[in-house]
Formats: C-alpha cells, sequence, structure tokens
C-alpha cells in the first residue's frame, strides 16, 4: 500500500485505517508506515471485542498480549456483528504500537459499521465486507486530508446478515 500511495498521489497518505481482530490485517498495513510517525495509525475494533480499548494484559494462544478476561483470568467472550472481529484477545504486535503510542485504537459499534457498509455500498458501488466497514465508520473521525483504508475481505458474504437488519 505504501507503494501504491506514492505512486497514485506523490506522497505518504496522512492516515493508514484497518480493522483489528486478531490482527494481522491490521499489521500488514501498518507495516509499511510504523517509522513514518508523520502517518497516523488507526486500527478499528468491534466495539463488543475492544481487546486493546478495554482489555488487559494476559495469555492467549501462547501470546502475552492485551486480551478480554475476568478478574481471574479467564478469556472472556467478545460479540461483533462482524466473524473477523469477533474475538477476544490481539497480536502483541498491536499492544506494543499501543502502548508505545504509535499507534491508536478506536471502537466501533455494529450499528456504525452497518451504517457504514450501506454508505459506501449506495455511494461507490462497492460491497464492503463487515469487518472494514468497522474502519470506515472511524475515517470521518480522523482530521485527515488523504487517508488509506484497508478493504479486505468481500462483502456479498455479509448480505444476509445486514439484510436482516
Amino acid at each position: 500500500s505504501r507503494a501504491q500511495v506514492l505512486e497514485a498521489e506523490g506522497r505518504l497518505p496522512d492516515a493508514v485505517v484497518a480493522c483489528v481482530g486478531g490482527g494481522s490485517n491490521a499489521i500488514g498495513m501498518f507495516a509499511g508506515f510504523v517509522d513514518d510517525t508523520d502517518v497516523e495509525l488507526v486500527g478499528v475494533e468491534a466495539a463488543g471485542a475492544a481487546s486493546l480499548g478495554s482489555g488487559q494484559a494476559g495469555v492467549l494462544h501462547g501470546s502475552r498480549s492485551s486480551v478480554l478476561a475476568d478478574a481471574d483470568g479467564q478469556i472472556a467472550d467478545a460479540h461483533s456483528i462482524s466473524a473477523g472481529l469477533d474475538y477476544p484477545g490481539v497480536g502483541p504486535e498491536h499492544a506494543f504500537l499501543r502502548d508505545s503510542g504509535r499507534a491508536r485504537y478506536v471502537g466501533t459499534t455494529d450499528e456504525e459499521a452497518l451504517d457504514a457498509f450501506r454508505r459506501l455500498t449506495r455511494t461507490e458501488g462497492i460491497i464492503p465486507a463487515l469487518e472494514p466497514s468497522h474502519a470506515l465508520a472511524r475515517v470521518e473521525d480522523l482530521e485527515a486530508e488523504l487517508v488509506v483504508v484497508c478493504l479486505s475481505g468481500r462483502g456479498d458474504k455479509d448480505l444476509a446478515e445486514v439484510l436482516s437488519r
């Protein structure tokens, strides 16, 4: 994405935004921009699965990171309309980026993601997956002129869920 935005715009973006469940999508987007401190990195979690926003230090699948857990450290349930974001932990790279201040992480509700899904579909004819719809919902919150958003996945798999709401 770094090379593509440089070729298309002749400069780096002001911000890079990606959805975060386990974190592989977002870390792939962020990797090309981590050393460019003028580029804001924004990870967007499902509000009901915000391990970075409301989690605590813990171990999940052998990695110490930020997880959703109860007072005894037992992994708690997560919820999201999006199956890809319905996860109680995140890769430790994201916990590091959060703790170092290099990236910030915000949440999006199911309803906000659905609104963003519908808005992109109506205005651009692109049917996004529900996962990146979470990221799309936060783009307008940014004070940035040039924003790169990762539209991972495809939305046709989510149409039944969207139409049922």
